[in-house]
């Protein structure tokens, strides 16, 4: 007698709902796998974002001890050892080590300074205004090739702040002139001449930096303000980074891809072009494209730094500069600066970046090839989104359940076969039973 594959109480499931199955499960899968996008972010680990030059140098509290501000007659000296050591600690300063070291956001108010001035003594402030005055260089530098500057800047409500630093002031700073002080707190100080100004904050600080009246919201491009932009070699332009591109060019582009990012919908970003070697990288080198062109760059996040945004007029508090390798332009990296910080978004993480182009910018590679390659202002780096609209989400819900509801199905169907089967073993086992004992009762002796 064959053997039979299948034990008693199993079911015999048809073809056609074995195919059925697979099919759904099928379906099931590929839409999970390429339709269905999670809202929360990736569990990676974050590669750190990349500091510039971050230097944090503390003012030693003995020296500043050393310090007094009570009186008139205190505030009309300057004690020459603690100017000495600021003045020394300051030059390590960077814009992005005086974040680090708890630079506000907004410039402390003169009054609340004024009471709680031990408080804040030795921290790292700054303030904005016309410069009023300013003298230097002196003698008296502790460091050898410096020297001391002095100014004094007032502010928008008519108060001022003096300020002592290191670096000689560049060319475009001049009397009249709005600027950007940041130092050390060291005193309030008083003077009589050539102002008679009381409890004005002492800034020590590293330089004397041009600034800026705050702009309105750009809203509309002008390409005018990028005609003149020479990014050929052998000029230097091409190899400027952010920090060494900053002005006027650069601030408009960046102002107009922030203050107008949520002028086009998803739809209508994905009807620009998309940064490759076959559609647009021979236009972009016969200069056919101009500057503040809206372009798609797809690609991975390679690498990432940010940089604390010196003073402009656009209101632009940070850089992040992100390097994408994107294999539709021959996975080149290709570089894009956006006028924020970020600093959630993992490395290798896919991005469909929506910048505008705005020059070329040389760089040498490991392998010391020079090469050059377009540069993006973006407003933010977006995550790549395949855009599952309502129907895919709802034809993935009707899958999924009608696949529960069959496994229920086959299920069911499984738990009466067994049930069938049961009952069947117990009536053929009651059968055998009562012939045996038919037959013992014909044959008593057998």
């Amino acid at each position: 007698m064959l053997a039979n594959p299948r034990a008693p109480w199993q079911a015999s499931v048809p073809p056609y709902v074995k195919v059925v199955l697979l099919g759904l499960f099928v379906g099931f899968f590929c839409y999970f796998s390429f339709f269905f996008t999670d809202s929360t972010p990736p569990q990676t680990d974050l590669a750190p974002v990349e500091e510039v030059g971050v230097v944090v140098p503390g003012a030693d509290p003995e020296i500043l001890a050393k310090i007094a501000d009570q009186s008139r007659q205190q505030r009309l000296v300057i004690e020459s050892e603690p100017l000495s050591h600021l003045l020394e600690k300051a030059l390590d300063v960077s814009p992005t080590a005086a974040v680090a070291m708890g630079m506000p956001k907004k410039p402390i108010p003169l009054d609340e300074l004024r009471e709680n001035s031990e408080e804040h003594r030795g921290q790292w402030l700054w303030y904005e205004g016309v410069l009023e005055d300013l003298n230097g260089p002196r003698d008296g530098h502790p460091i050898k090739g410096h020297s001391i500057y002095e100014a004094t800047v007032r502010l928008p409500d008519g108060e001022r702040v003096i300020t002592a630093f290191s670096i000689p002031p560049g060319d475009d700073i001049h009397r009249g002139g709005f600027v950007r002080t940041e130092g050390f707190l060291m005193k309030l100080r008083d003077t009589t001449y050539p102002q008679d100004i009381a409890e004005a904050p002492m800034l020590v600080g590293r330089q004397l930096l041009r600034d800026y009246e705050d702009w309105a919201p750009v809203t509309e491009f002008d390409p005018s303000l990028l005609a003149d932009i020479v990014d050929t070699y052998p000029g230097t332009k091409i190899w400027h980074d952010v920090k060494e591109d900053q002005g006027t060019p650069l601030w408009h582009l960046a102002a107009f891809a922030r203050d107008t990012a949520d002028d086009r919908t998803f739809e209508q970003w994905r009807q620009i072009p998309v940064l490759s070697v076959a559609g647009t990288h021979d236009r972009l080198v016969a200069g056919e494209i101009e500057r503040g062109t809206p372009m798609r760059i797809l690609g991975t996040l390679v690498k990432r730094r940010v940089i604390k945004a010196p003073p402009n007029p656009a209101g632009i508090e940070y850089w992040t500069v992100a390097w994408i390798l994107s294999r539709d332009y021959a996975s080149h990296i290709v570089p894009v600066w956006v006028p924020k910080k970020i600093d959630d978004i993992p490395l290798r993480t896919d991005l469909e970046v929506r910048g505008y182009y705005y020059r070329w910018l040389a760089y040498e590679s490991i392998e010391n090839l020079r090469l050059r390659v377009p540069l993006f202002i973006a407003a933010d780096l977006n995550r790549y989104d395949i855009g599952v609209d309502e129907t895919m989400q709802t034809l993935g819900l009707a899958i999924a359940i009608a696949l529960i509801l069959l496994m229920a199905l086959i299920g069911l169907m499984q738990w009466s076969g067994r049930r069938q089967s049961e009952r069947h073993a117990r009536e053929m086992d009651a059968r055998r039973r009562r012939r045996r004992e038919r037959e013992a009762a014909v044959n008593p002796g057998t």
